[in-house]
């Protein structure tokens, strides 16, 4: 959730601090890093298409899409395996714990520590693995703001002289497209949110409310192929999502399982399974 608001608050940021209208501004190292060759990217895919910037767009979906696939694929692996394992050696981390909260002495709490230090890295839990999440959000940023900057401020031919695509301008803002991009992050949280314990799913609501209203915002303020890039990227990633849960949801049962057997945690019920 809050490496959600993290990237929406810096797309806004970045959308309000950069101005590349005049050719003379079109210098230093984002510019050079990221808008340029994306600007490069999309021109030339229009020209390999014929001048169809929508399809381009597209393509540059499936492109960032494969890029950020290997990060949300380690995501939610390590989401699974680990909620797994914790549900596995649950009571033993309980009776861990309350044993350093009733500790009589230092070295008994110290020895506590130890032991549920050393039940984590049998198990393979770490927290830092939690922290592999926050990869996608750091690499879509400069490539979200660099595709705002391109199509907000195109270069000269290319986009501005083929901007049609299906029924509307992918130079003005359009409101259809707007709305489906605004229904798709509606919907997209419900793949997440599906595969979590109720407990745990608060978050993802408030991102079916908070997402299109942000999209629809941005969108209805920009260029409309910024909303073809928003539909088509929401639902790869719905398509990604789902099926990555599919399989780590089942993969991470099967190991957690084999690991209790190994390590004799176990429980009776689920031995006679």
């Amino acid at each position: 959730m809050h490496k959600k608001w993290l990237l929406l608050i810096t797309t806004l940021i970045l959308l309000t601090g950069c101005n590349y209208q005049n050719p003379e501004d079109r210098t230093g190292f984002f510019y050079n890093t990221f808008v340029s060759p994306l600007d490069h990217l999309l021109h030339s895919l229009g020209h390999l298409y014929n001048g169809n910037y929508g399809f381009a767009i597209i393509t540059i979906v499936l492109i960032v899409r494969i890029i950020l696939l290997p990060f949300m694929v380690m995501q939610t692996k390590n989401l699974h395996m680990m909620r797994e394992k914790t549900n596995i050696i649950k009571p033993k981390i309980d009776k861990i714990k309350s044993r350093i909260k009733n500790a009589e002495d230092q070295e008994e709490k110290n020895n506590a520590h130890q032991e549920l230090v050393t039940t984590y890295k049998q198990f393979g839990i770490s927290p830092w693995k939690s922290m592999l999440g926050c990869l996608p959000i750091l690499v879509q940023i400069p490539l979200l703001f660099a595709l705002i900057a391109v199509l907000k401020y195109p270069t000269a031919g290319g986009i501005n002289a083929h901007p049609h695509f299906l029924w509307f301008n992918l130079t003005e803002p359009e409101i259809f497209i707007t709305i489906i991009a605004a229904v798709i992050y509606f919907i997209q949280p419900i793949a997440n949110l599906i595969h979590y314990p109720k407990g745990q799913r608060t978050p993802y609501y408030i991102m079916m409310i908070a997402s299109p209203i942000f999209i629809s915002f941005v969108a209805l303020h920009s260029a409309s192929a910024l909303g073809l890039y928003w539909t088509f990227s929401g639902l790869f990633l719905i398509i990604q999502v789902h099926f990555a849960h599919q399989y780590y949801g089942k993969k991470a049962r099967r190991e957690a399982r084999e690991l209790a057997q190994r390590t004799g945690h176990l429980s009776e019920e689920e031995q006679h399974e």
